[in-house]
């Protein structure tokens, strides 16, 4: 009987070892999927950062590009009105020449 009992205790221990080194594995791989999860999460925040920064970055070049197209529209027409000014100055002399001359 003191055999079967001190084996049932044995058997008993190592169940218990067994079972403690079980939920020890548990925990360690619950925590290395709970530690890729946040740097998965991490990553994805950084990565959705970065997106939004280079859409940030495209948006304001093709403001940029807009704009120095107005202006450069507005000078091109600006300079056009300085040449048909000039056109019509010259015009105005040549028959104002024209009619003192008469």
């Amino acid at each position: 009987m003191t055999n079967d009992t001190g084996l049932a205790e044995r058997q008993a221990a190592r169940r218990a070892v067994s079972a403690a080194r079980e939920a020890r594995v548990a925990e360690r791989r619950a925590a290395r999927l709970a530690s890729e999860a946040r740097e998965a999460a991490e990553k994805a925040a950084r990565e959705a950062a970065e997106h939004a920064a280079r859409e940030a970055a495209l948006q304001a070049e093709a403001a940029a590009r807009e704009a120095e197209a107005v202006e450069k529209a507005a000078s091109d027409l600006a300079l056009e009105a300085e040449k048909q000014a000039a056109r019509d100055a010259r015009y105005a002399a040549r028959k104002a020449r024209k009619r003192k001359n008469r």
